[in-house]
């Protein structure tokens, strides 16, 4: 069981890194990266779109590395195994952070997903065996 919740949590890893390079469904037509550039939050108080953007890409390589790392950590790869919870608890924050200031329906997986990690890692008491 933890090397296949090891490999999700890299594999969520890998969503959140390659999220960035995604065009915006809603405009397809303006290329790569306009997903970040858009917050119903940031941009209505005012941020300017290269902030929101940045602001973005911050929280999704935090997560995506933070998901990669707690990943390996639980295959007891490069990085201690007691990490990992807490760097799944910190990218899945993350990664609720960017989803919700960047919503779109189809990001409801996501956000499902990022609970399920959190109620996984602060409520059941799950170890790796």
């Amino acid at each position: 069981m933890t090397i296949i919740i090891a490999l999700f949590l890299i594999l969520h890893g890998l969503v959140h890194g390659i999220l960035a390079m995604v065009p915006n469904p809603d405009v397809p037509e303006a290329g790569f990266a306009t997903f970040f550039s858009r917050s119903w939050l940031l941009n209505s108080l005012g941020i300017s779109e290269s902030a929101t953007k940045s602001i973005a890409i911050i929280l999704a390589v935090v997560a995506a590395i933070g998901f990669i790392a707690s990943g390996l950590a639980l295959l007891a790869l490069l990085i201690p195994i007691d990490w990992w919870s807490s760097l799944a608890t910190v990218s899945a924050v993350a990664s609720l952070f960017l989803l919700i200031l960047f919503w779109h329906t189809y990001l409801i997986f996501g956000i499902l997903i990022d609970v399920g990690i959190l109620v996984t890692v602060l409520f059941t008491g799950w170890t790796p065996s």
